[in-house]
């Protein structure tokens, strides 16, 4: 279990970075806390609504180019979120890991769907370079194509690696939310619990990923049934949600702020304006292939596309991604709103876990 008084996520967690944060609020360019990486666009799985691993070709990044990557962001840039594809399936998975603790990333966390993680070149790279795996429980339903009980066997695995030898790896899991899902989320809790994980995170089920445009399922009931088991007698001081993901709440934001915090880039080299268009080719803000150079981060080109990005037109908007929440955040922040200002002041206040993951 990670700390009792921690959160994982949250609108607010961008806000912990108080310095940043005010350099952005003055017009100073900054350094993401954070990068985003698909190591790889293949994948163990073939999940229909995945953008990443349902193009005509898969892509995959390579030694140099992350090298070059992680040499510009030294210093700057300390949360390291490897994703894909499946990251572990890369033959490079051990070497990334090392190199990205050689090049200063503080935290490094991995998502994994789970079925790799008993391979003995994975799990010694997970716990010898990892700060967190999040296991990503998509089709966990009972009913499910194979149930979960093989990933709950390799948890197991891992957990028992862990304290056997003194790591200080964090085992999480995520699990999609839905109505329909409602009933089950109390077992899934305890199958998690048992089989090992430090931590377990809820989000919402989306459609339409893959056009560019995710929206969310109906959720109806998810927020208060996740609140019940945080508030059982059991504890739920290891489970975790987005609360503002599950309100109906408007979003509103001039530009994609975000962006500046969050550097997300696909397995073609390619930097994304966000991770929930990830691979929709309108939403790519720079090329990392053609330039390399240290400041495309503040080409105007890139600024200028960052900039266009609006509310009231962003296809992505009703996926109330977590990117876009910190978007909110900072636009109120921007605008000078009072309570936006003293969101920031509890921010600062606020114990997460894993600060540099947003």
């Amino acid at each position: 279990m990670i700390n009792s008084k921690s959160e994982v996520g949250s609108m607010l967690k961008v806000g912990l970075h108080k310095e940043r944060v005010n350099s952005y609020l003055e017009g100073k360019n900054i350094f993401p806390v954070t990068l985003e990486l698909d190591l790889t666009s293949e994948c163990t799985r073939v999940c229909p609504e995945c953008p990443s691993i349902n193009s005509a070709k898969h892509h995959h990044l390579t030694i140099d180019f992350l090298e070059k990557l992680f040499a510009n962001l030294k210093g700057q840039t300390s949360g390291l979120l490897l994703t894909g594809g499946e990251p572990t399936m890369s033959l490079l998975f051990p070497k990334v890991l090392e190199n990205a603790r050689r090049f200063g990333f503080q935290e490094i966390a991995v998502v994994t769907n789970g079925s790799l993680i008993n391979r003995s070149h994975v799990a010694d790279a997970l716990l010898k370079y990892a700060t967190t795996i999040r296991l990503s429980m998509y089709d966990w339903e009972d009913n499910s194509k194979g149930g979960v009980g093989s990933t709950l066997k390799r948890i197991e695995f891992l957990r028992q690696r862990i304290d056997r030898e003194g790591s200080e790896l964090k085992i999480g899991a995520s699990a999609l939310t839905s109505a329909s899902r409602v009933g089950q989320l109390d077992s899934l809790v305890e199958r998690l619990r048992t089989a090992g994980v430090h931590w377990i995170y809820f989000h919402p089920l989306c459609s339409k990923w893959g056009l560019g445009s995710p929206e969310l399922a109906d959720q109806d009931g998810v927020s208060a049934k996740i609140e019940q088991i945080r508030a059982g007698r059991n504890g739920g001081n290891d489970v975790f949600f987005i609360r503002e993901r599950y309100q109906n709440t408007d979003l509103r934001f001039n530009g994609y702020h975000a962006a500046h915090f969050l550097l997300v880039v696909g397995a073609d080299g390619l930097n994304y304006l966000a991770p929930e268009v990830k691979y929709q080719s309108k939403f790519v803000i720079a090329d990392f292939h053609e330039d390399d150079r240290l400041d495309i981060l503040w080409d105007a080109r890139r600024l200028d596309l960052i900039s266009s990005i609006h509310s009231q037109s962003y296809s992505a908007l009703q996926s109330r991604h977590r990117s876009i929440l910190y978007n909110h955040f900072l636009e109120g922040l921007l605008r000078q709103e009072k309570n936006s200002l003293e969101d920031f002041k509890i921010a600062a206040k606020t114990r997460f876990s894993f600060p540099h993951i947003l």
